[in-house]
C-alpha cells in the first residue's frame, strides 16, 4: 500500500535533484552532475578528536592526554558548497527531508568505516527543548536515524540531553565556544556504560560540542564514543 502509494506520487510529481531540480530515479538523491560536484572529505586532522592538524594524525597531544577524548571522529565533507547548502537548507530553511539525503551522502562516504567501527548505539547531538520546539525537528537526530537503520544499530534519542540553553556557536570563537557549552549535557540512566557510542552531529567546527558532550557520555561510563558529523567547516576560513 505505501509502495503503490510512493509510486502514484512519483507518477505525477517525479523526483528531482535537490540542487538543480534535473529529474532523477528515486527520491532524495543528486543527479550525476551534483554529485561529482560534491566537496571531498577533509584531509589534515586528528583522526580521535577531529581537529584541524597540518598534517594527519593518528592522535594529536590534546586528545592523546584527555582520557575524555573521543576515540575516532570521521566527516563525510568539507563544510563548502554543495553540502553546506544542504545543510543550512535543513538545518535553517525547514527542510528536514534533506536529512534523508545527507544521511545517505555520508553513508556512501563513511559506511565502511563505521561498519568496522561496530557501535552498539546511535546518538544525536541533542538540541535543548525550547531550540527543540521553535525548530520543530533535531536534524542531527534524523541524520543519524539514517545511519542507525543502515547499521541495524538502535538509535537512542533520549540518553544524551542538552540541558544547559547555550547560545548560538555561530556567533562565537573558539574560546567562547568551548566555554559556552561546558557543562551543556548530562546522561540519563545507564544506557551507555560500558557500551560503544556513535554520536552524530551535522557540522563541526572547532569541536567544543563534539568535545563537551563526549565528555558527558565518558563520565557516564561509554566504553568507546565515536564522533561522526556530515562536514567539518575549517575554522581558518569561516565560522559557520
Amino acid at each position: 500500500m505505501v509502495r503503490s502509494r510512493h509510486a502514484l506520487l512519483d507518477l505525477f510529481f517525479p523526483p528531482s535533484c535537490p540542487s538543480c531540480r534535473t529529474r532523477v530515479a528515486q527520491a532524495h538523491a543528486l543527479c550525476p552532475v551534483c554529485t561529482e560536484a560534491l566537496p571531498k572529505a577533509p584531509e589534515h586532522h586528528c583522526v580521535r578528536c577531529g581537529t584541524q592538524t597540518a598534517l594527519p594524525e593518528s592522535g594529536c597531544a590534546g586528545c592523546l592526554n584527555d582520557p575524555y577524548a573521543r576515540d575516532a571522529t570521521y566527516f563525510g565533507f568539507e563544510y563548502q558548497g554543495l553540502i553546506a547548502e544542504l545543510i543550512i537548507g535543513c538545518k535553517f530553511g525547514d527542510r528536514s527531508e534533506r536529512s534523508v539525503l545527507l544521511g545517505g551522502l555520508l553513508w556512501e562516504r563513511l559506511g565502511r568505516e563505521l561498519l568496522w567501527e561496530s557501535p552498539d548505539l546511535v546518538i544525536p547531538m541533542p538540541l535543548h527543548l525550547l531550540r527543540l520546539l521553535k525548530r520543530r525537528y533535531n536534524q542531527s537526530a534524523l541524520i543519524a536515524g539514517e545511519l542507525a537503520q543502515r547499521l541495524q544499530r538502535p538509535l537512542m534519542t533520549g540518553l544524551l540531553v542538552r540541558s544547559k540553553r547555550t547560545l548560538p556557536q555561530t556567533r562565537l570563537d573558539a574560546r567562547s565556544r568551548r566555554r559556552n557549552v561546558q557543562g551543556a549535557f548530562q546522561v540519563r540512566g545507564e544506557g551507555v556504560r560500558g557500551r560503544s557510542v556513535l554520536l552524530v552531529d551535522d557540522v563541526m567546527t572547532t569541536g567544543a560540542t563534539l568535545g563537551a558532550a563526549t565528555l558527558a557520555l565518558k563520565r557516564a561510563g561509554a566504553g568507546r564514543v565515536i564522533g561522526v558529523c556530515v562536514a567539518r567547516v575549517d575554522p581558518d576560513k569561516d565560522f559557520k
